[in-house]
């Protein structure tokens, strides 16, 4: 089940969240309402154990042992802290050893390399040449937020859960459980034992929602045809204009793809009381590749800064040790992306970009800030070649390809029928428009309820949202009613 699909939108979430109000309104008569907010959290994490079983079946009883050992493992390092490092070394490498089994394995088991240990195993234990290891679903984001976890409880930044049904709400819960953003169970843990719902939370989060599955349907999956068609374009048929078509396009799909979950799940977030971390502010206004992490999905920028570059040493040390720290940190940023060694080049081609300009900032600061911009734009661009690409080999084409190397094919033809379309063009147009806060500054002048407006004034004003909003609503669906099975791109990793 995905958010972006009929049965979610229409059928699931309203029936969720009906039952959650409900029960929160009942529990408001209740004099213990702590307790009772356990009982909203044993809801929430059947309702999200439902949502994860419709799309992975076989593998939501590794999701419940996963939480239930990670519950545990806390609780030993909080209450043997002589012992504690040895239980926290242990509970990292469950987690990983998860990660590295059913995301990696795949990555060291080639057909060459089985080709060779064969030459070397007796008949008996001789292995396959073709066999495949399922990645069940969020896997990298779930068993980041239980070493997080983990490691805070170590830390004594936070006390262990001592009730598994509130650690499990919060590390299955449904909205952030796929792909993020990665929560930190200490920026939602009072929530988990007293949350407050109330019509204005409600409104904003469906607000939230609604933006970003406009997101998603309308830009990114539009988007998305034109960039699928230029990347199966066959060797030496694609041209220059097709391939530049092709990244741009990709270029925002993924962003409003990712950031586009991101708003759904934080909407959901707050229309069951919590406050999801933000992933994405803005990355495409950066005006240096730093500015551009600091930006783009933060919430993993954020965990890899705090539980690796700095326990590294950050730049704390020698100029040679921070970019040592920075190489490190990049090349496991690309791998956690996916099992394949394009990611890892991509991650140390940011962390070589991000070493040159900690080597020489004061080229960036006098460079005019406009010029910044462009760098930043044609290194994202770039990058983004080697991050869609299935190999190095199609990598180097698709470059090639934006350089002019190629004159052109049939092919090509499969990209101008989606190109010219008039909802690419449009699509293309809201993109590049929403990519940058325009709309703020008219946003916070009329609807800040701080502002000393007119009550009539507001109030038509939050009708016109509250109409438009719905009407986006509906114009959303029209694509979903029939529509093909479209999983979000962070769903692979």
């Amino acid at each position: 089940m995905v958010f972006s699909s009929v049965i979610f939108v229409l059928f699931f979430l309203p029936v969720v969240l009906l039952c959650h109000s409900l029960l929160y309104l009942h529990s408001q008569n209740k004099q213990n309402k702590e307790s009772f907010s356990s009982f909203l959290n044993l809801f929430l994490l059947f309702s999200s154990i439902f949502f994860y079983a419709w799309g992975e079946p076989q593998f939501f009883i590794l999701l419940l042992l996963c939480s239930y050992a990670n519950f545990h493992t806390a609780l030993l390092i909080q209450n043997q802290r002589k012992n504690a490092k040895v239980f926290l070394t242990i509970g990292l490498v469950i987690n990983l050893g998860l990660l590295a089994y059913f995301k990696y394995a795949m990555l060291f088991i080639s057909p060459e390399i089985i080709s060779v240990l064969n030459k070397f195993l007796p008949q008996s234990l001789k292995l396959k040449k073709t066999f495949s290891i399922a990645l069940p679903l969020g896997i990298s984001f779930y068993t980041f937020q239980a070493m997080s976890y983990l490691i805070d409880v170590y830390r004594k930044k936070v006390s262990a859960s001592q009730k598994y049904i509130d650690f499990a709400c919060y590390l299955h819960m449904f909205p952030q459980l796929v792909a993020g953003p990665i929560v930190r169970y200490a920026q939602i843990v009072k929530e988990l034992k007293k949350r407050a719902l109330n019509f204005d939370r409600f409104i904003d989060g469906s607000s939230r929602f609604i933006m970003g599955l406009a997101k998603k349907i309308l830009i990114a999956d539009t988007l998305g045809k034109v960039a699928d068609a230029a990347f199966s374009v066959p060797n030496g048929e694609l041209t220059a204009y097709g391939a530049w078509v092709g990244i741009i396009c990709y270029t925002f799909q993924i962003y409003y793809d990712f950031s586009g979950y991101s708003d759904m799940a934080i909407g959901m977030g707050l229309m069951l009381g919590f406050s999801f971390p933000e992933n994405f502010n803005y990355p495409y206004i950066a005006d240096s590749i730093q500015n551009f992490w600091q930006r783009w999905h933060m919430t993993l920028s954020s965990w890899f800064k705090d539980y690796l570059y700095i326990p590294l040493g950050g730049n704390r040390k020698s100029n040679s040790r921070t970019y040592g720290n920075l190489l490190i940190v990049f090349l496991l940023c690309g791998f956690w992306h996916g099992a394949s060694w394009t990611f890892m080049v991509w991650g140390a081609y940011y962390g070589l970009f991000l070493i040159l300009e900690r080597r020489f900032p004061a080229v960036i600061k006098k460079t005019p800030r406009i010029v910044r911009h462009i760098y930043v734009l044609a290194v994202v661009v770039f990058g983004w070649v080697l991050f869609r690409s299935d190999s190095f080999a199609h990598a180097l084409y698709y470059l090639k390809s934006m350089f002019g190397v190629y004159k052109g094919g049939l092919e090509m033809n499969k990209v101008w029928l989606v190109w010219y379309g008039h909802d690419v063009t449009l699509a293309l147009i809201f993109a590049v428009l929403f990519s940058y806060p325009v709309f703020h500054p008219i946003q916070e002048l009329v609807l800040d309820k701080n502002k000393t407006i007119a009550s009539g004034v507001y109030v038509s004003m939050n009708f016109i949202k509250f109409s438009f909003l719905l009407l986006l609503l509906l114009i959303c669906m029209m694509p979903l009613v029939g529509a093909t099975y479209n999983a979000f791109i962070y769903f692979r990793f």
